[in-house]
C-alpha cells in the first residue's frame, strides 16, 4: 500500500467496521417473557462501542459514491463486511489479480482526493483508532 494512501485505507476500515456494527446484540426471549439468560453473560455480548461518529460515516459515504463504478464495486467489496468473501466478488466481477489490485489502489486515490478536499481542512490529519466514539475526530 503506497505511503500515502495509508489514512484513505485505515478510514475505510473504520468505516467498514461502522457499517458491520450496526445493530445491538439482543437474546432469545419466550412467549410467555420468563426467559432468564444464563448468570455466566459473556463480556462479548454487551452492545459494542461504535468506531466513529454518524457524522463522519456519512462524509466517507458521500466520497464513496463519488468514485467512479469500476473502482468502488471493490473498495466494497474489501473494507464493506459483505456475506460474499471478497475473493468471491473478484470471481464474480472476472477480474484478474494484478486488475484488482491496480482498482484498489486507483479507487483509493480518488476516494482520498474527494474526502480530503471535501472533508479535511489543512495540517489536518485523521485521529489515530480508540475505542469509543471519537475516534474518528479530526487531530491537529
Amino acid at each position: 500500500m503506497p505511503q500515502d494512501l495509508q489514512q484513505a485505507e485505515e478510514l475505510l476500515e473504520r468505516y467498514g467496521r461502522w457499517a458491520q456494527d450496526r445493530y445491538k446484540k439482543q437474546r432469545c426471549a419466550s412467549a410467555e417473557g420468563k426467559y432468564r439468560p444464563p448468570p455466566q453473560a459473556r463480556s462479548d455480548d454487551e452492545p459494542l462501542i461504535p468506531f466513529m461518529p454518524d457524522w463522519s460515516a456519512r462524509h466517507v459515504q458521500l466520497a464513496l459514491q463519488s468514485v467512479p463504478m469500476q473502482f468502488r464495486r471493490v473498495l466494497f467489496a474489501i473494507y464493506i463486511p459483505q456475506k460474499e468473501h471478497p475473493m468471491e466478488a473478484r470471481r464474480r466481477m472476472r477480474l484478474k489479480s494484478d486488475v484488482w489490485d491496480g482498482s484498489r489502489i486507483e479507487g483509493l486515490r480518488h476516494f482520498w482526493n474527494i474526502y480530503r478536499l471535501r472533508y479535511l481542512t489543512k495540517g489536518v490529519t485523521i485521529a489515530p483508532i480508540l475505542r469509543d466514539t471519537e475516534s474518528c475526530a479530526l487531530a491537529a
